[in-house]
């Protein structure tokens, strides 16, 4: 039997800039992730494993990837804006007036007509009028556009990856790291709000920054983000000047047009490997340091910076909250406690490997995401949407069946568990760079990045779209 999705459920794909743009004479070379990826000495020193510039080239093919979602039958699209494109050099100069408090985090500025004509001037013509072109296009087709502003990469002008890993201490151009980040990111927010707000449905400020933040400044030498560091005092200096940032360019969105905002956050399913209270304790700091900590910052200014557990800062009067949380959700992730009195309590914890594994070993666990997705719910009572999901694996059978057992999932949350959710985005519609592992692995449900073959599993998300739901032979409607 169908398990029928609420009417206007936004169903699509998501389109990341930097991941799906690269091909041909694309890639946007003036970012921190660019410079990054092909520095020889970072891929030596095993960050990254190059492949750069080898993907399905969305920025030259954006009406061959809007086409295919249209004729599958689907009514939305995530897509992000490359910031280096649009401003490909500094707009420090441009002047600004705005409020921060006594540790310098800018909170509220003055977005006006001014500003803007001052940015115009700076902005980047052809990548202007390429944006146009690719929002009218998809415009044309009826499609819901949801705009990432900051899709995981910065310009070189703010971030200096190779520079930070090398002499942090001396650098300039921090990023993250730098409080004057918050106020650039709220200056290009406003731009882009007010030249393309038209054409846009939602806008999600940020894609994944604790993702971003805990792999480039806490697990960074293993993991391989840029700047590549490993310090739990970067991480929540970076949590704190992105909380700040999402809360700017919320601020500058309201102040261009009056439509949806939010942020899209990595939502893992973590689980205790035993049932007992040290692994239950765990679980939920893990949980609290990996996604709850940033959503009380960036929502309602409550801040730890010591990582105690505990909101010894609170600054709700300067945060101004969110319309909406996006998930991203690839897994599961079971959580050990370690017994070792001699380490403080933030290490005393491991991820087991998993069992049920995609090819980039994750947990394959599609049930999880209805208990992430109620639990962001019920905690902070704003509508859902599942930004980004996905598995990396060469099998379509795996794939149809993941995605078919994540929409069931959906929609138990929505029957059982009474969540708002608004839409689902699968990433990916092509195989995409997979930041640091390159195009190691395959999360496209198309066949081929070049001659779009369709697949199982591209026909089954085509059924759930024209169906606007999902069939599941164990399903009754009226139980």
């Amino acid at each position: 039997m169908l398990r029928k999705f609420v009417n206007d459920f936004m169903l699509g794909f998501s389109i990341n800039s930097f991941q799906n743009d690269q091909g041909n004479d694309s890639m946007a070379v003036n970012t921190d992730w660019y410079k990054w990826s092909t520095d020889k000495t970072m891929e030596n020193m095993n960050y990254v494993s190059g492949g750069i510039g080898n993907g399905p080239d969305f920025w030259n093919n954006f009406r061959k990837y809007i086409d295919k979602i249209v004729n599958a039958g689907l009514n939305s699209v995530k897509i992000g804006i490359e910031w280096s494109r649009i401003f490909p050099e500094s707009t420090e100069n441009v002047e600004i007036n705005y409020k921060s408090n006594s540790s310098g985090d800018v909170y509220s500025a003055e977005f006006d007509d001014n500003l803007y004509k001052m940015l115009d001037i700076r902005a980047d013509r052809k990548s202007l009028e390429h944006y146009e072109s690719i929002f009218k296009y998809i415009r044309s087709k009826n499609i819901r556009i949801i705009v990432t502003l900051w899709d995981g990469t910065l310009p070189l002008w703010i971030h200096d990856p190779v520079e930070c890993n090398r002499n942090l201490h001396n650098s300039k151009n921090k990023g993250w790291l730098n409080k004057n980040t918050v106020l650039e990111f709220g200056k290009y927010s406003y731009y882009i709000s007010k030249r393309f707000g038209s054409y846009i449905d939602y806008f999600n400020t940020m894609n994944r920054p604790n993702y971003f933040a805990i792999n480039s400044y806490l697990y960074g030498n293993i993991e391989g983000y840029p700047p590549g560091l490993s310090d739990f005092s970067l991480l929540m200096e970076a949590y704190r000047n992105m909380a700040y940032a999402h809360n700017l360019a919320y601020l500058a969105i309201k102040k261009s047009i009056n439509k949806p905002a939010g942020l899209t956050m990595e939502v893992p399913y973590f689980t205790q490997e035993m049932d007992n209270d040290n692994n239950i304790f765990m679980v939920n700091f893990v949980k609290y340091l990996y996604y709850n900590l940033f959503i009380n910052s960036a929502l309602y200014g409550n801040f730890d910076m010591n990582l105690t557990g505990e909101f010894k800062e609170s600054r709700p009067y300067e945060f101004n909250g969110t319309d909406f949380i996006g998930i991203s959700y690839y897994g599961s992730i079971p959580v050990r406690y370690v017994q070792n009195e001699g380490v403080d309590i933030r290490y005393r914890f491991a991820f087991i490997p998993c069992t049920k594994c995609s090819d980039d070993f994750h947990e394959i666990h599609p049930d999880g995401i209805k208990y992430v997705a109620s639990e962001i719910y019920n905690t902070y009572r704003k509508p859902v949407i599942i930004t980004e999901n996905g598995i990396a694996t060469e099998s379509d059978d795996k794939r149809c069946d993941f995605i078919k057992h994540t929409l069931i999932a959906l929609h138990q949350a929505v029957k059982d568990y009474h969540i708002n959710l608004k839409g689902y985005f699968y990433r990916s519609l092509t195989d995409t760079y997979e930041w640091a592992h390159g195009f190691s692995y395959k999360y496209g449900i198309l066949n081929d990045n070049i001659n779009f073959k369709d697949t199982g599993s591209m026909d089954l998300y085509s059924n759930v779209a024209k169906n606007n739901g999902i069939e599941d032979e164990k399903y009754r409607a009226y139980e």
